[in-house]
C-alpha cells in the first residue's frame, strides 16, 4: 500500500504542477523582463541580430549586452519548432520546469534508496512562489536552475559512481549555464568541496572530479575567448557594460539584505510549516540528515551571495530554491510516516484529486485561451493599432519611462516604439501636440494615438 501511495502522490505533484501552469498556456502577457528575452530570441529567429549580436529592438539595446545569449538561442530553436506563436513563449520555460523536475528526481536517488519518494521535493518546489512566478513568466531562471540542478547531477554521478566522463560534461553544461545568466551560476562550484567536507569516502574522487570539470570547462572558454572573434566581443562588451558595474552598484538598485532575507523566508514558508506540523504530530524525533545538511550549505551559497549585492529581487534565490527544498524533503522522509499511509480511501481520494486536477487545469487552459492573462488592454490596444494604421514605428515621449509598452509593443507587433521622429505618437495625456492631429484614443488604457499633420 506504501508504493501506491507514493505512486498517486507522484501523479499529484505533475498534476499540481499542470494546475498551476496549464492555464496559462495560450495566453498573452508576462512581466516585461520575460516578453525582452522573448522578443529577443524571436528575432534570432527572424534572422534579426545573430547569436552574439542579439538584438531587442532598433531604438532600444540594438545589441543586447545584458545577459549572455545562449537561453535566447534556445529559445528560438522553440520558435524555429513550433512558429511564432504566443505559447511558444509558455513552453518553453514550462519545458526548462520539466527539465529541473527530472534533474532533482535524478539526485533524489543518489542520496535516498526510497526513490518512489522523489516526489517529495518536486512537490515542495513547485509549490514555492518564486518558482511559479519565473516559469510562468518567462524568466531566465528557468533555464539557468535547469542548467544548475544538471551540473550538480553530473558532478554527483562523476563522484559517486567514479565515471569521471559525467564530470567533463558537467564541465561543459557548466559553460551553458554560464552562458544563460553570468556568474551567478558559479555556486555548483561549491558542490564538490562541500561534499568531500561531509562525506569523507569520496573526497579523492570528489577532487578529481572537480578538476576534471574545472580543466574541461576552462579549456571551453579559453577556446573560444581566443579562437571566437564573436564570443570575445560579446564578452567583453558584456563585461564593461554590465556585469562590473553592476557589481560595482553603479546600475540599479533595488532591495536590501533585510527585505531579500524575509523574501527567501516567504518561499521557504511551506517546508518549515510542514517540518513543524511533522514534528507536533511524531513521536520519534527528526534528526539532521547528513544529506540535509549538504543541501542547506549548497543552497546557502546559491542564496548569500545576492543579500550583499545593492540590486536583489526575489527569483535572483529563485536557482537556490531546488536545494533548500532538498534539503528539507530529505529531512522529511526519514521517518515511514505519513509516506506509508494504510488506507485504501486514501488512494482513491488522491486519485480523484489527480483526475480533477487535470480537468481543471485543461478547462482553464481552454476558457483563457483567448484572454491575455495580464495586460489585456494593453496588448489589444497595440495590437488594434498595428492592424489599423500598419506603423512600421511609433514616437513616444520617453522610452525610459515605457518599458513596459516597449516590451509589449516589440512581442506581439511588428513595429517598435522610438524617442525618434516618426509617422505616428503615442502618449498617456491627452492634449494639442504642435505638428500632430489627433486620431484615437484606447479609453482602458489612457492611450492617445496621435498623427503627423499634412
Amino acid at each position: 500500500m506504501s508504493h501506491i501511495i507514493n505512486y498517486r502522490l507522484n501523479q499529484f505533484s505533475w498534476a499540481i504542477a499542470a494546475l498551476l501552469f496549464l492555464p496559462l498556456l495560450f495566453t498573452k502577457g508576462m512581466f516585461f523582463d520575460g516578453l525582452t528575452y522573448a522578443s529577443i530570441a524571436r528575432n534570432l529567429n527572424e534572422g534579426i541580430g545573430s547569436f552574439w549580436v542579439p538584438s531587442y529592438t532598433p531604438t532600444v539595446h540594438p545589441v543586447f549586452y545584458e545577459h549572455p545569449p545562449f537561453s535566447f538561442g534556445l529559445h528560438s530553436v522553440f520558435y524555429r519548432l513550433f512558429g511564432d506563436q504566443p505559447w511558444v513563449d509558455r513552453i518553453y520555460p514550462y519545458t526548462m520546469y520539466g527539465l529541473s523536475v527530472l534533474m532533482l528526481r535524478r539526485i533524489w536517488v543518489l542520496f535516498v534508496p526510497a526513490g518512489h519518494r522523489a516526489w517529495i521535493p518536486q512537490l515542495l518546489w513547485t509549490l514555492t512562489p518564486t518558482v511559479i512566478w519565473v516559469h510562468q513568466n518567462n524568466m531566465l531562471e528557468a533555464p539557468l536552475a535547469a542548467a544548475v540542478l544538471c551540473v550538480v547531477w553530473l558532478l554527483f554521478e562523476g563522484t559517486i559512481k567514479k565515471n569521471y566522463w559525467w564530470s567533463v560534461l558537467a564541465g561543459i553544461v557548466f559553460f551553458f549555464s554560464l552562458g544563460i545568466k553570468g556568474p551567478v551560476a558559479l555556486f555548483p562550484l561549491m558542490t564538490l568541496p562541500i561534499l568531500a567536507t561531509l562525506y569523507s569516502e569520496h573526497r579523492k574522487a570528489a577532487l578529481l572530479s572537480m578538476l576534471i570539470m574545472i580543466v574541461v570547462f576552462s579549456s571551453l572558454f579559453s577556446y573560444f575567448y581566443l579562437y571566437q572573434p564573436a564570443f570575445e566581443s560579446f564578452f567583453s562588451s558584456y563585461l564593461d557594460r554590465q556585469l562590473m558595474p553592476t557589481l560595482l552598484g553603479n546600475r540599479e538598485q533595488a532591495g536590501g539584505a533585510i527585505q531579500s532575507t524575509l523574501e527567501v523566508l516567504k518561499q521557504l514558508a511551506l517546508p518549515i510549516l510542514v517540518t513543524v506540523i511533522f514534528r507536533i504530530r511524531k513521536k520519534d524525533s527528526y534528526s539532521l540528515q547528513r544529506g540535509s545538511v549538504f543541501f542547506f550549505l549548497l543552497a546557502l551559497c546559491g542564496t548569500l551571495p545576492f543579500l550583499f549585492m545593492d540590486r536583489q529581487h526575489h527569483y535572483y534565490f529563485m536557482p537556490a530554491m531546488a536545494f533548500w527544498m532538498m534539503g528539507f524533503a530529505i529531512h522529511l522522509a526519514q521517518h515511514e510516516y505519513p509516506w506509508t499511509i494504510q488506507r485504501k480511501k486514501w488512494v482513491k481520494f488522491i486519485s480523484l484529486s489527480n483526475l480533477f486536477s487535470w480537468i481543471v487545469a485543461i478547462g482553464l487552459s481552454i476558457y483563457f485561451s483567448k484572454s491575455p492573462s495580464r495586460d489585456k488592454h494593453l496588448i489589444k490596444a497595440l495590437e488594434t493599432i498595428e492592424s489599423t494604421y500598419h506603423p512600421e514605428s511609433i514616437q513616444v515621449d520617453a522610452l525610459p519611462d515605457n518599458w513596459r509598452l516597449v516590451a509589449i509593443a516589440e512581442r506581439y507587433t511588428n513595429y517598435h516604439l522610438t524617442e525618434g521622429d516618426s509617422e505616428y505618437l503615442l502618449r498617456t495625456e491627452s492634449g494639442d501636440i504642435a505638428g500632430f492631429e489627433f486620431v484615437e484614443t484606447y479609453p482602458k488604457t489612457e492611450l492617445y494615438l496621435y498623427k503627423k499633420s499634412r
